[in-house]
């Protein structure tokens, strides 16, 4: 890696870190539990045994974490990491409130430069992450680096649908927003690893080295009670970076006429008890192929 690459990578874990470090405090708490639901099915998939040994990459407010500590049970252990730090301290205190503190915890951590020793855990777990990190082929390396021989990783993604379902939103933010500028030829980025289909995730895990790699499928259905809790649950996830945006670019004036855009189109898709939205994600369980 070069300099230049170097310094994308660092800044771009800032901007993700920062992000997080915002919503941390509301994060899975306003509206639909769609993370803690999707983080307990994959503590379900994983099929985690008492008293094993478990790191969560990526671990937010516990959606995996926290389903994952109940299964190791008093003689296992979890790990959950975050780059995020207030992410990592919002995650502790509910550990403590929810008296789990004894065999489970949450640290400030880069997935790509895990500070464990070699083959500390029996599983690795990591949930609507992978996207995130700039040096992929780094962080699957630590996973890899960090799991036990024949130990299990099984990460979530989502699937190409859930994006394009988001299309009419990032269509009307575009609206608010300064136009992209064009890349050149030679500045055009590498192509990006394909996250949202069972093939793309298959040859992720593949590249990685993973063996024994199973893609599942799965689609669930969350209602937002109306159009107001859609727009606070906008704030406390990664889509608050585009709501940031059009308010940087258009003030607090522009971001009210985006709303009321958003609203307009949202009114279209309402339903008797509310806005149904569909969240399809992609799950890929491998083990790490050393005896």
């Amino acid at each position: 890696m070069d300099n230049n690459e170097a310094s994308d990578s660092e800044r771009r874990k800032q901007q993700v870190s920062g992000l997080f470090d915002r919503v941390a405090a509301m994060y899975d708490h306003v509206g639909p539990r769609f993370f803690s639901h999707f983080g307990r099915r994959l503590v379900e998939l994983a099929q985690i045994p008492n008293g094993t040994h478990v790191l969560d990459v990526a671990t937010g407010r516990g959606a995996v974490l926290i389903p994952a500590t109940e299964a190791v049970g008093a003689q296992g252990h979890v790990i959950g990491v975050d780059l995020s730090e207030k992410m990592a301290l919002e995650t502790a205190s509910e550990l403590d409130r929810l008296g789990l503190s004894s065999n489970a915890e949450a640290r400030q951590m880069d997935a790509e430069s895990l500070q464990f020793p070699d083959e500390s855990f029996d599983y690795v777990l990591c949930c609507f992450a992978i996207f995130f990190f700039p040096q992929l082929d780094r962080a699957m390396s630590e996973f890899r680096r960090v799991l036990k021989p024949n130990g299990l990783v099984v990460v979530a993604t989502w699937a190409k649908a859930f994006d394009e379902q988001w299309v009419w939103f990032e269509e009307i933010a575009k609206t608010y927003l300064p136009p992209e500028p064009e890349q050149g030829e030679a500045n055009t980025p590498d192509a990006q690893p394909d996250f949202g289909t069972p093939a793309g995730l298959q040859t992720i895990m593949e590249t990685a080295g993973f063996v024994n790699i199973q893609v599942v499928s799965e689609a669930s259905v969350f209602v937002y009670a109306d159009e107001e809790e859609f727009w606070s649950t906008l704030w406390s996830h990664g889509a608050r970076v585009t709501l940031e945006a059009v308010e940087k670019a258009t003030g607090v004036e522009g971001l009210q006429r985006f709303k009321a855009d958003v609203f307009a189109r949202l009114q279209s898709m309402k339903q008797t008890d509310g806005i149904h939205q569909t969240f399809p994600v992609l799950f890929a369980l491998a083990t790490e192929p050393r005896d």
